[in-house]
């Protein structure tokens, strides 16, 4: 009987390693401070530093734990 899979080495080799865009401490309070002094929009910040909205969400959601 035939796999009815691919192996994994099929496809990886022509696609390119992915890095991780990680902020820094001081940008991720930037950003706490333009949401809660300046009242930025998500969507501004998230334009600014070419991130999705949901990342400047998470970051609030836990920025005590990301700022510390």
């Amino acid at each position: 009987m035939a796999p009815k899979h691919k192996s994994s080495d099929a496809g990886s080799a022509s696609k390119p390693n992915r890095s991780r865009d990680i902020l820094s401490i001081s940008e991720k309070l930037k950003i706490v401070y333009m949401i809660e002094i300046e009242r930025k929009l998500y969507v501004e910040i998230a334009r600014l530093y070419g991130k999705n909205e949901f990342s400047e969400r998470e970051l609030m959601k836990n920025k005590e734990k990301n700022t510390c």
